[in-house]
């Protein structure tokens, strides 16, 4: 049973290589979905999706090894329906 998530992370989380951790977390992981930066509120959104147990152990990594100068103040999570999408990209800045 796949899972999705959409997870916005604010604070200071751009400019400081976030969306690069993601995908380097990612890729050790069972996870499809992308990372971007959003324009509005200096924002990160992650939209991942995988088994329950793929998606936590990915987003439990994610917050415990944040970029050197990253400060995360807040974390918004939203469950989505899964869509089914393969690998994990970088998205285009929303």
């Amino acid at each position: 049973m796949l899972v999705r998530h959409l997870v916005r992370m604010s604070g200071r989380v751009q400019n400081v290589g976030f969306r690069d951790r993601v995908l380097d977390i990612a890729e050790s992981h069972r996870v499809a979905g992308f990372v971007r930066n959003v324009r509005a509120g200096e924002a990160l959104e992650i939209d991942v999706e995988g088994e329950p147990d793929d998606v936590r152990q990915f987003l439990d990594e994610v917050l415990a090894n944040p970029p050197t100068f990253a400060r995360v103040d807040a974390v918004v999570r939203e469950t989505l329906e899964p869509r089914g999408v393969r690998g994990f990209t970088r998205g285009a800045t929303a």
